[in-house]
């Protein structure tokens, strides 16, 4: 059995891949998630409670680096252009990523978004099967979002 619980979405976007890049790396701070903020406000409200950081609203100002705080997340690689990961800062019973990939395609770009978590224990196992359905209708929204948001952006 796959020990990595999650998703993946793919979608051809309507918009030059740095267009699409922008958007990529414009999560966080005042931008958001591109999904509702009350759903990051509750898992960020039981994070601080089982001891986690909580709900952080910040990023730099400037283009993502590696090591880079945003919000709850920690950006653990990045390609400029292309590639960037993201794991959360908050108390999980396993671990977590958030992965978005960003490729040239026909008249535009494709964006690739894939979710993981990869569970420690009999209960890294039950959380992540209890989590799942929501996980993946959370981060379809989130590609969604981007898509909608990227070809708006290039008109």
């Amino acid at each position: 059995m796959d020990p990595v619980i999650g998703g993946t979405q793919t979608s051809h976007v309507h918009a030059p891949p740095e267009v699409l890049w922008q958007v990529v790396t414009s999560v966080g701070g005042d931008t958001g998630w591109f999904t509702p903020e009350a759903v990051w406000a509750a898992r960020c409200g039981v994070d601080r409670v089982l001891g986690g950081p909580g709900r952080r609203r910040k990023r730099p100002d400037r283009p993502l680096r590696l090591g880079d705080k945003v919000d709850f997340w920690t950006v653990t690689a990045i390609e400029a252009g292309r590639h960037l990961v993201l794991s959360p800062d908050t108390r999980l019973p396993g671990s977590a990523f958030l992965e978005l990939d960003v490729a040239p395609d026909r008249d535009g770009s494709r964006l690739t978004l894939r979710h993981g978590f990869v569970p420690d224990g009999l209960a890294g196992r039950l959380y992540g099967e209890a989590t799942r359905l929501g996980d993946v209708a959370l981060y379809a929204w989130m590609h969604r979002r981007m898509v909608l948001a990227a070809e708006d952006l290039a008109g």
